[in-house]
Protein backbone atom coordinates (compact mmCIF):
# COMPACT_ATOMS: atom_id res chain seq x y z
CA UNK A 1 0.00 0.00 0.00
CA UNK A 2 2.52 2.88 0.96
CA UNK A 3 5.06 1.45 -1.20
CA UNK A 4 2.60 1.76 -3.85
CA UNK A 5 2.05 5.80 -2.76
CA UNK A 6 5.42 6.18 -3.73
CA UNK A 7 5.28 5.27 -6.91
CA UNK A 8 2.02 7.10 -7.39
CA UNK A 9 3.67 10.04 -6.20
CA UNK A 10 6.95 9.10 -8.39
CA UNK A 11 4.40 8.88 -11.79
CA UNK A 12 3.13 12.07 -10.66
CA UNK A 13 5.99 13.73 -10.83
CA UNK A 14 6.76 14.75 -7.65
CA UNK A 15 10.48 13.59 -7.29
CA UNK A 16 11.16 15.11 -4.58
CA UNK A 17 8.49 15.00 -1.41
CA UNK A 18 9.00 18.74 -0.57
CA UNK A 19 7.22 19.67 -3.67
CA UNK A 20 4.23 17.55 -2.47
CA UNK A 21 4.37 18.33 1.01
CA UNK A 22 4.05 21.92 0.64
CA UNK A 23 1.18 21.03 -2.30
CA UNK A 24 -0.85 19.00 0.85
CA UNK A 25 0.38 21.26 3.10
CA UNK A 26 2.08 19.67 6.05
CA UNK A 27 5.79 18.93 6.83
CA UNK A 28 8.07 16.76 4.88
CA UNK A 29 9.06 14.68 7.62
CA UNK A 30 5.11 13.87 8.40
CA UNK A 31 4.90 12.93 4.73
CA UNK A 32 7.28 10.23 4.71
CA UNK A 33 6.13 8.60 7.85
CA UNK A 34 3.20 8.90 5.74
CA UNK A 35 4.63 6.77 2.85
CA UNK A 36 6.83 4.87 5.40
CA UNK A 37 3.56 3.73 7.05
CA UNK A 38 4.87 5.04 10.21
CA UNK A 39 1.89 7.27 10.52
CA UNK A 40 -1.49 7.14 9.35
CA UNK A 41 -3.25 10.51 8.07
CA UNK A 42 -6.40 11.48 9.16
CA UNK A 43 -9.57 11.23 6.38
CA UNK A 44 -9.34 15.14 5.67
CA UNK A 45 -5.45 14.78 5.25
CA UNK A 46 -6.59 11.80 3.36
CA UNK A 47 -8.50 13.35 1.14
CA UNK A 48 -5.69 16.35 0.26
CA UNK A 49 -2.82 13.83 -0.60
CA UNK A 50 -5.16 11.74 -3.06
CA UNK A 51 -6.76 14.85 -4.43
CA UNK A 52 -2.94 16.27 -5.61
CA UNK A 53 -2.26 13.03 -6.43
CA UNK A 54 -5.22 12.44 -8.73
CA UNK A 55 -6.58 9.49 -6.81
CA UNK A 56 -9.24 8.28 -4.57
CA UNK A 57 -8.68 7.82 -0.77
CA UNK A 58 -9.30 4.36 -1.54
CA UNK A 59 -6.76 3.81 -4.40
CA UNK A 60 -3.90 5.02 -1.75
CA UNK A 61 -4.57 4.11 1.84
CA UNK A 62 -6.98 1.03 1.70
Amino acid sequence: MRNSLRNIRLNKGYKNVEEISKNVGISTSYYYKIEQGKRNPGIDLAKNIADVLDHTVDELFL
